[in-house]
């Protein structure tokens, strides 16, 4: 090949990697300019990883030396462990928001990456993706469910599919809103599971944006009940 000829494919080639693999990324929690990775050196300094000694099902901080929490030692959970890699403060928090409110639907990918790979550190198995669903006028409010977005790209990275099989006909109080008893039952007889056999005797990884006291993840999954196996993940943890 003329060498002019072969400069000339380099250099379109590289123009073409650039545009589809650009060196300069975002943190997804401030926005800055990084040259690589997903988060900056001044976000990783906030404390941002759930990490440390939590709760062996839902995943919240707990004393050193205790394995459970005091809410599941008091009631059983009918999900069997849920895993979420942030913990739901500061910019974690805010990034989150902009995600659920400011229809910044692009950082469900990042997100997504990041739930994907803690739950292949802890080999969680599960046949299909279940998002936690929204209200129609929710939905028709936002654009979207945040949920439902997370699950789909949850859906890209594991090879596994996402079935729609719960939803929400009655538009509840907003959880945040409420204190931790309240919470339990605000969305009593709130959602409905429509097709009961296409999670039957199947693994299941239930879907949603926050876990704060687990009430949301709780309810969606006692209705799948005749599932083999409900596990539970999302962006962050209130701790």
């Amino acid at each position: 090949m003329n060498m002019n000829l072969k400069a000339k494919f380099i250099k379109i080639k590289d123009i073409i990697l650039d545009t589809l693999f650009p060196h300069n990324f975002k943190c997804i929690f401030c926005g800055r300019d990084i040259p690589s990775d997903y988060i900056c050196k001044d976000c990783l300094n906030h404390n941002i990883f759930n990490e440390g000694n939590r709760c062996q099902v839902c995943d919240t901080l707990i004393k050193e030396g205790n394995n459970v929490c005091d809410h599941c030692k008091r009631k059983k959970r009918s999900f069997k462990k849920a895993y979420a890699p942030f913990r739901y403060d500061g910019v974690v928090r805010k990034a989150i928001l902009q995600y659920k409110s400011d229809g910044a639907k692009y950082l469900a990918k990042s997100f997504a990456t990041f739930i994907a790979q803690r739950l292949e550190i802890e080999e969680v198995e599960f046949d299909i993706i279940v998002p936690v669903p929204s209200h129609k006028d929710a939905i028709k409010k936002r654009g979207y469910n945040p949920a439902k977005i997370l699950a789909n790209e949850l859906s890209k990275l594991t090879s596994k599919p996402v079935e729609d099989v719960l939803y929400k006909i009655v538009q509840t109080k907003n959880q945040k809103l409420l204190d931790y008893n309240e919470r339990q039952t605000n969305l009593e007889n709130s959602i409905m599971l429509l097709n009961n056999s296409a999670i039957k005797d199947k693994n299941i990884l239930i879907v949603d944006d926050i876990i704060t006291t687990g009430a949301t993840i709780e309810t969606c999954a006692n209705l799948l009940h005749k599932a083999k196996n409900i596990y539970a993940c999302a962006i962050a943890r209130r701790t």
